[in-house]
């Protein structure tokens, strides 16, 4: 039985130093910060780097606080600049400063999210909402979210916590303005189309009054030279005509003049001779003309 007795004591004692060696060391993750515990107090000025490290097993102990980037989604509510309620959907990506994990631990614990980001996020988006109306979130929605990221970012850096992105993942209204803001695009639509068609209109009505413009220039070139074809053709026919005229009358004086030449009195005789019928006239005049001169015929005979 003593040696049954000493077995088992030896055996807990091996045990209890396995154990204790055992909780001699403590991991920090890759990523994280390790804060020592004694007791559960926080040992000033001991932040722990990743890796292994040795404690006092049974009294003290290493909490990891994990630096690296988180995302937090939450849904919260505020008002717009013109009395809107806006609900929101939030995505907030942040990381812990390393040199600052100490002190977050310290006076927040491992509750600093719902302690610090959440808070700061819901009074962030209440004050950014404030500074647009409802529609203007909805229009500047990538300023809004850039000023909530910058704001955000600004009052947790001071507590050891770093913003990386910011994004609102919805925004939505009361059905009031939904149904208002639906209404006022409908009339926009509506004021557009009837704007584009009285454009087109005009346009429309520009286009023909230029296609009149240059039928009626057309036109009017047209009659034009028409107008002077027709009074040079004119004018050519009664050159021609003129001309023809003078040709008619300077041929007529030609031949007038030629004939003049050949035509003597005698001609004239010998040709009333030559047409003589054989009667005398009743009447004998000397100087009668068409009265045949009988003596100078006689003369002429005489002479041949």
């Amino acid at each position: 039985m003593k040696n049954i007795t000493k077995i088992v004591i030896l055996a807990i004692a091996a045990l209890l130093v396995v154990i204790l060696a055992a909780d001699s060391f403590a991991t920090v993750p890759v990523g994280s910060t390790g804060i020592l515990l004694t007791f559960g107090k926080v040992e000033e000025g001991k932040a722990l780097s990743e890796g292994l490290h040795m404690k006092i097993p049974l009294v003290q102990r290493i909490v990891s606080m994990d630096n690296r980037v988180k995302k937090l989604e939450l849904n919260t509510e505020a008002f717009s600049k013109d009395i809107q309620t806006v609900s929101a959907t939030l995505a907030v990506n942040y990381r812990l400063q390393a040199e600052k994990s100490f002190a977050i631990y310290k006076t927040h614990g491992t509750q600093y999210e719902q302690n610090i980001i959440v808070p700061a996020t819901h009074e962030v988006l209440k004050s950014v909402c404030a500074q647009y109306t409802a529609e203007e979130l909805i229009s500047k929605r990538a300023e809004s979210s850039d000023m909530m990221r910058d704001e955000l970012d600004a009052k947790l850096s001071g507590m050891g916590i770093t913003v990386t992105d910011f994004n609102i993942i919805d925004f939505d209204f009361s059905d009031e303005f939904i149904n208002a803001v639906e209404a006022k695009q409908v009339a926009e639509q509506v004021k557009k189309k009837a704007a584009t068609e009285n454009e087109t209109a005009i346009a429309q009505a520009e286009r023909e009054k230029q296609v009149s413009i240059k039928q009626s220039e057309a036109e009017a070139e047209r009659v034009r030279i028409e107008a002077e074809a027709q009074a040079q053709s004119t004018l050519i026919a009664a050159q021609a005509q003129a001309d023809a005229v003078k040709l008619a009358a300077d041929a007529e004086a030609y031949r007038m003049e030629n004939e003049g030449k050949y035509v003597t009195a005698s001609l004239i005789d010998k040709i009333l001779a030559e047409n003589w019928d054989g009667k005398l006239p009743n009447v004998v005049g000397g100087d009668v003309k068409g009265i045949l001169n009988v003596d100078s015929l006689l003369d002429e005979s005489e002479t041949e």
